[in-house]
């Protein structure tokens, strides 16, 4: 309940700090559709020699994004879904199960525009993160996070660009410690991805 009442109060504040901050001057506005792969670390770690960690395993996600922009700084509202393997991972091999985790990311984030490469942009992403985990056989529960990415804006004429997006985000571990076995011990759970996609200019 009360890991659920900090997701709520922090998404909250995101949306609240997005709301102004896109009111501070003229701002165009963005929707944007992207799919990438993630991987993942953490999690868990057995506390033998062998050390295996259970972890999320390799997903494909799917992203819708609203964003603002006035000149350099921007700020987006961001819904990504992961439908994901749960893996138990060692150093010589892995077994994964499919469909284990269901993952509903919500993420606030601002940007800054560092680059312009002719009529291309390099910016930089960081915010907070708040996801909803479901597990198979288990309850439900939210986990809270930072993320930081960077992207490339390349237009494509017109409204539209494509968007190419590298990104790193840690959150709790998506496991309870009495869902796992004695041997292991919790670990923030850290993933990189890379996303593309498409953004239209309203």
């Amino acid at each position: 309940m009360l890991t659920d009442l900090r997701a709520t109060r922090l998404l909250c504040l995101a949306l609240l700090f997005t709301s102004t901050l896109s009111r501070q001057a003229v701002a165009q506005w963005f929707i944007g559709l992207e799919i990438g792969s993630e991987r993942f670390w953490g999690g868990s770690l057995e506390t033998t020699p062998d050390q295996r960690s259970f972890r999320p395993y390799r997903p494909t996600t799917f992203s819708a994004a609203v964003e603002c922009r006035s000149g350099s700084l921007g700020a987006a509202l961001r819904l990504r879904y992961t439908d994901a393997s749960m893996a138990l991972e060692g150093s010589e091999a892995v077994v994964a199960v499919k469909g284990v985790f269901k993952v509903i990311s919500v993420s606030a984030e601002i940007s800054y525009g560092i680059i312009t490469l002719g009529q291309n942009q390099l910016l930089l992403h960081a915010g907070p993160v708040v996801e909803h985990w479901s597990l198979v056989d288990e309850d439900s529960r939210f986990r809270v996070g930072a993320q930081a990415a960077v992207g490339l804006n390349i237009p494509l004429g017109g409204r539209m660009a494509m968007t190419l997006l590298a990104d790193a985000a840690v959150v709790g571990s998506p496991f309870e410690q009495d869902e796992l076995d004695p041997t292991y011990d919790l670990r923030a759970l850290w993933r990189r991805g890379f996303a593309a996609g498409l953004r239209y200019r309203l």
